[in-house]
């Protein structure tokens, strides 16, 4: 009995199992067949987390899907207090601001501000700057250039009369109009690496200053001849002064004076001239190197910083010159008196007879009348090749941003000195002509050329303040500073200590000579800086 009771239980179980496994049937009252019962839409992962596999097995038993749900599209979101970005109604004017993108159906948010970050890091760039420069003022020889004064006291420094009319200190140049030009970029994707290239120019700058002078004229001697009183008309005296290396006293070449002397004793010789007083100055630079970033801010960020390392070379070059020159025009003459003889055996005088006077220069003896020129030019050079290195910031905060440039270059400053004297005449009558290497500062003891090489540092600055006009341009200001360390500079090299008898139009020419040579290439420094008006733009 009990085995027929368990075998039951079995039966029971393995009936149930089978049922389990099967799809259900639906149940069919007694009654008669009914209408067919729909399954419910199939479940996407829209509506359902359960997956795909859910949604099948929950289909209706036809395998029919229904349609897929609509989604509505997104709330437009506007700015405060008009979240659905409509604006004022059509009698109160124009939305509040500028729609980005463009509404439309299905699209962003119907008012975005557009984008102003100006902090992406860019691959080129190119800057222009007009410069407005003062360099350090041109060093004179100590002693006055040019002076006037009285017939009778030559122009000589100290003597009551003498007024100096270009002394011998310094020249100011005053404002140099310059400009600066930068270039560079990033080679690689990350742009940490690249290379810049700047250049500095300052246009020549001259100073010049002349004076004329006349001594006079011959007025009407007798019976209309020429001689009779000097008639001074301008400026009666104008001198050229040094020190005198026999006495080491002022003593002075005189270009114009009623009584510059001639050969003969006793001629008188008439003057008429000028003298000119002239330096230039000039400077340029150029320093390629190359870039690495080491810090730069994120773009996004409103207040950004960069900082770049830069290594390279550096060329510059200072030019100058300074001249002093003067022309005289002489005319003299011995009148001798002619007389005739009249009736009765009785000289008449008829007049004076003109002789043309002879004038020396350099050793030559010309008539009048002549024109004798006299040139003193020293010419500086200074080359400076070298290895620069230098910090570059760049700060922004929205569209304003500062910037900041310093150098140092160290190298080798090559220094040349070119001295170069004349003397010349030419007589206007006659047409024989003459000259001498040697004038007054450039004389027989210095003429040539001269070169020395000298270890230097150049420190270079550059501040910048601007605005950003667009995404790639930029307007700023700014001021610029670059400072030589060792220089020769032509005003230093003039020697006022000079003997008269190795200056060609000197009475004194030819006679033993004390040696005055250079001063020995006289170092000094240089300066240039100022003010900058820009503009950069970038990719």
């Amino acid at each position: 009995m009990r085995k027929g009771f368990l075998g039951s239980i079995a039966a029971l179980a393995a009936g149930a199992g089978t049922a389990w496994g099967q799809s259900p049937v639906p149940v069919v009252p007694v009654g008669g067949p009914q209408p067919a019962v729909m399954a419910p839409a199939a479940i996407g992962p829209a509506m359902s987390g359960a997956g795909p596999a859910m949604g099948a097995a929950l289909g209706p038993v036809a395998g029919e899907h229904g349609p897929n749900p609509v989604l509505m599209p997104p709330i437009a979101v506007g700015p405060p207090g008009d979240p659905m970005g409509l604006g004022p109604t059509a009698t109160l004017g124009p939305p509040p601001g500028p729609m980005y993108p463009n509404p439309g159906p299905y699209t962003a948010p119907m008012y975005q501000p557009a984008p102003t970050s100006y902090g992406t890091p860019t691959h080129a760039w190119f800057t222009g700057e007009y410069l407005l420069l003062f360099n350090t003022s041109q060093p004179g020889p100590g002693v006055p250039l040019l002076t006037t004064g009285s017939p009778n006291q030559g122009g000589i420094p100290g003597a009551p009369t003498t007024t100096a009319l270009i002394g011998g200190g310094e020249i100011n140049y005053g404002g140099i109009s310059g400009f600066r030009i930068g270039a560079g970029f990033f080679g690689d994707a990350d742009r940490r690496f690249g290379f810049d290239l700047g250049t500095m120019y300052a246009a020549p700058k001259q100073y010049s200053k002349t004076f004329d002078a006349n001594s006079g004229s011959a007025g009407t001697g007798p019976f209309g001849t020429p001689g009779g009183a000097l008639v001074g008309s301008g400026i009666p005296v104008l001198a050229r002064p040094f020190i005198d290396a026999n006495t080491g006293l002022f003593t002075s070449l005189v270009v114009v004076a009623p009584n510059l002397p001639g050969v003969t004793p006793g001629s008188t010789v008439l003057s008429v001239g000028l003298a000119n007083v002239n330096t230039r100055s000039s400077f340029w630079s150029a320093d390629p190197a190359a870039i690495w970033n080491l810090y730069r801010a994120a773009p996004e960020s409103r207040f950004g910083v960069s900082i770049d390392l830069l290594a390279g070379y550096k060329y510059a070059q200072l030019n100058e010159e300074y001249v002093i020159s003067s022309q005289t025009l002489v005319r003299g003459a011995t009148l001798v008196p002619q007389f005739v003889t009249g009736p009765f055996g009785v000289p008449v005088f008829n007049g004076f007879l003109a002789i043309p006077d002879p004038v020396s220069v350099g050793g030559v003896t010309t008539a009048s009348p002549s024109t004798i020129d006299i040139a003193d030019r020293f010419v500086t050079t200074n080359r400076f090749n070298g290895g620069d290195f230098g910090v570059r910031m760049n700060a922004r905060y929205g569209i304003f941003n500062v910037a900041a440039t310093g150098r140092f270059a160290v190298g080798n400053m090559h220094q040349t000195l070119r001295v170069r004297g004349v003397t010349s005449f030419q007589n206007t009558d006659t047409g024989r002509s003459g000259f001498a290497y040697a004038g007054l500062y450039a004389n027989a003891s210095n003429v040539g050329t001269y070169s020395n090489d000298e270890f230097a540092v150049i420190p270079d600055l550059n501040l910048t303040v601007g605005i950003n006009v667009t995404r790639c341009l930029s307007m700023y200001v700014g001021y610029n500073f670059v400072y030589l360390n060792k220089v020769i500079r032509p005003g230093n090299q003039l020697n006022p200590v000079i003997d008269p008898s190795i200056v060609p139009f000197s009475t004194a020419y030819g006679n033993a000579a004390v040696p005055s040579p250079l001063k020995g290439l006289v170092q000094d420094d240089f300066t240039i800086q100022g003010v900058s008006f820009g503009f950069g733009l970038k990719y």
